[in-house]
């Protein structure tokens, strides 16, 4: 063969080689510019794992006769945080990430309230909790912004402590594709408008003692932000009884209906087999109908392993030790709103439970509980 021919071909090699790489490079380049030079629609930069968003205050609603003397942050986080949650990378490697306001929490609050330390009546805000939650379910998912925000009112230089406004806002996206920066923007709007209105309504409260407090302000000054309860019930219907323990913690209640999550550990006893089964993020939807008396329904999912009792007759297999099953509880509950103490639950309990290569098990009874709210 040609020496020449070879050195042509070699030299052609190399050539493409060389266009590829620079090519790899000019990309390298351009994805780079790109990306610390794009502006998307809701102020989004990503820098190191963490979101910057803009809280835009409500604009709208008027809140100039509200006079806000200053807005303290007592969190230990820093100013601009709102958020801690964990994203997957490459759909596998978790990653935290930490969601942050562009300008301070406390800055924001303020936007439409009047600030002037010359006004006749003054409120301080102070921010000991404020933070959005994604608070998953076995059966749904809900996002809110949970705070807590102690409320004192200055007047002819005197102070007085008014309450804690509580939150558990609630929001509920505007379409189906909202990505997590857009709604988080917007859930801040929508908190900050209700905000306004509850402070609006205090305000107007100090010269109309008549009108009725905010449904979220709580005036005891030994008021707890968290309880922590802790369930002990029995369960028993036909050929079936067991035990359960129950752990959750609660938030004051601001409203009539509430949904908390929970843990729950299960031991059953059938007539054939003995079961010991976890739930995890059991879910309660509880109904408020006094200052004692609440409806209570829950819905579970559970995992466990069983024991079977006559093991020569039903010859189980790896598959059989293991078993999944469905409940759900309604009760009634006496539990004294927003205050610590003894809880009592009755109601009944159903059950359906799976074995592999068996039938579904389909069980009901009565169910007793009793706990205590720290």
């Amino acid at each position: 063969m040609d020496k020449n021919c070879c050195s042509k071909t070699w030299c052609q090699i190399y050539g493409s080689l060389q266009q590829i790489r620079n090519c790899r490079l000019l990309t390298c380049i351009i994805c780079t510019i790109l990306l610390f030079s794009h502006n998307d629609l809701y102020s989004q930069k990503f820098l190191t794992d963490t979101i910057y968003i803009d809280f835009k205050g409500d604009s709208i609603l008027s809140a100039g006769q509200v006079c806000i003397k200053g807005v303290i942050d007592n969190r230990d986080e820093i100013p601009n945080f709102v958020m801690y949650r964990t994203k997957k990378k490459f759909l596998i490697l978790p990653v935290d990430q930490e969601i942050l306001t562009i300008k301070p929490v406390s800055e924001a609050i303020l936007n439409g309230f009047r600030t002037n330390d010359n006004c006749n009546l003054s409120y301080t805000i102070h921010i000991n909790k404020f933070e959005i939650e994604k608070r998953e379910g076995r059966f749904s998912s809900s996002t809110f912004l949970v705070a807590d925000i102690p409320v004192f009112k200055h007047k002819s230089d005197s102070s007085h402590y008014l309450g804690t406004l509580y939150y558990d806002h609630l929001y509920h996206p505007l379409h189906k594709k909202e990505l997590f920066p857009e709604s988080a923007q917007n859930l801040l709007y929508n908190w900050h408008a209700t905000f306004k209105t509850d402070l609006i309504r205090l305000n107007t409260l100090q010269d109309n003692s008549d009108k009725e407090l905010p449904p979220n302000l709580i005036i005891a000054p030994d008021d707890k932000p968290l309880y922590l309860q802790i369930r002990t019930g029995v369960f028993a219907g036909r050929n079936w009884y067991g035990l359960q323990g129950e752990i959750f913690f609660s938030r004051p209640e601001i409203s009539n209906r509430y949904k908390t999550t929970s843990g729950i550990v299960r031991y059953q006893n059938n007539s054939d087999y003995e079961s010991i089964s976890i739930g995890r993020n059991s879910e309660h939807f509880t109904f408020r109908k006094n200052d004692n008396l609440s409806l209570d329904i829950d819905l579970n999912i559970l995992l466990g392993f069983l024991k079977w009792k006559d093991v020569k007759m039903h010859n189980p297999t790896l598959y059989q030790i293991i078993n999944a099953e469905v409940s759900s509880i309604q009760s009634i509950i006496l539990d004294r709103k927003n205050k610590q103490g003894f809880t009592f639950r009755a109601g009944t309990i159903e059950a359906l439970a799976y074995v592999y290569d068996k039938k579904l098990q389909f069980n009901a009874g009565g169910f007793l509980e009793i706990g205590y709210k720290f």
